[in-house]
């Protein structure tokens, strides 16, 4: 707010910016007459900051003030939480404030602020809720990730769970989000060996259930009336897998942890990664290299032992749930 007198406020929200410049000049208008006039120098840091907008030509000032460039401050949407930045645009130098507030349920997984390159901006932690960071000569993303909070305090239903398991927060997390319910109403069986159909449907049911862009299935083997069907076409689309033939999806054959870990791979676009394979069992030519190596490094898994990973063990119940808990939550 800016004062028009001694007791008369007008608020920034309601003024409209004319000629494409910073205003230098409020006009007060009574049902449609002009009963006021103020002029005053406004630069367009000064309009960025005050009006929480991208000034017009915010690169000069008018009214003969000083001007300073300004840089777009970008929020990508995010699910289960809100962020709110304490200005649009600012100048380099400027600090800026970032508001986080989860959805119910949920806590703040990740905050990150970048510059036009990608390159990670230097934030500083000012209270659970708040966070700053000075302003770059460049424009930048905040993008922030929220996980549901898992309440380990709360009884699982499964006898086959033991509290100290190291599967027990990722089976109490897939329980809760749907992404898979015992195979009794009192058993996880985490020692169970999993199909290629149960684990595309993991996947798919951790990525919200999208529903496959196409309806051409190329697969024999999978019916439209199969509980994985869309899974298997969302998989397919996604290229987190091909099928075991042009023809065949093969969906009741057992996955394995080589498999396992490539679905997911893939599903996170193949990212490159710097880690040393330590696994004598992972043949440098082999198809799952670099999904094991990037799981390794990602701390999905760590193997079955320091040297071995056992890419054609059969892949358990408590695996994948980790894996993918590991992977999106933790």
């Amino acid at each position: 707010l800016l004062t028009s007198g001694a007791d008369e406020y007008w608020p920034l929200t309601s003024w409209v910016a004319q000629d494409n410049k910073v205003p230098n000049k409020v006009v007060l208008l009574v049902d449609g007459k002009e009963t006021d006039t103020k002029e005053f120098t406004l630069t367009a840091e000064e309009w960025a900051a005050l009006s929480g907008t991208q000034a017009p030509n915010s690169g000069s000032s008018s009214g003969g003030g000083s001007g300073s460039t300004t840089y777009a401050i970008t929020v990508d949407s995010s699910k289960n939480g809100d962020v709110t930045i304490s200005s649009k645009s600012a100048s380099k130098g400027r600090t800026v404030t970032i508001t986080v507030k989860p959805d119910d349920g949920y806590e703040l997984d990740e905050l990150t602020v970048t510059d036009k390159n990608g390159d990670t901006v230097k934030m500083k932690k000012v209270s659970d809720t708040k966070y700053t960071f000075t302003m770059p000569a460049s424009k930048v993303t905040v993008e922030a990730d929220f996980v549901k909070v898992v309440d380990a305090s709360e009884d699982l239903p499964f006898a086959d769970v033991a509290e100290d398991a190291y599967y027990y927060d990722a089976v109490a997390w897939a329980l809760d989000e749907g992404i898979t319910g015992g195979t009794s109403a009192t058993t996880f069986s985490p020692n169970a060996s999993c199909t290629r159909a149960q684990t595309v449907t993991f996947l798919w049911r951790a990525a919200g259930s999208p529903a496959p862009k196409s309806s051409v299935n190329p697969f024999t083997d999978v019916s439209a009336d199969a509980y994985y069907y869309n899974a298997v076409l969302w998989a397919v689309e996604q290229g987190i897998t091909v099928g075991t033939s042009a023809t065949t999806f093969s969906p009741d054959a057992t996955v394995t942890r080589a498999q396992n870990v490539t679905f997911l791979w893939r599903w996170a676009k193949s990212p490159a990664t710097k880690q040393v394979n330590n696994f004598t069992d992972v043949a440098a030519d082999a198809y799952y290299y670099g999904a094991v190596a990037w799981a390794a490094e990602e701390g999905i898994t760590g193997g079955t032992s320091a040297t071995t990973f056992s890419p054609n063990a059969d892949c358990t119940r408590a695996q994948i749930v980790t894996f993918l808990y590991r992977y999106l939550a933790d």
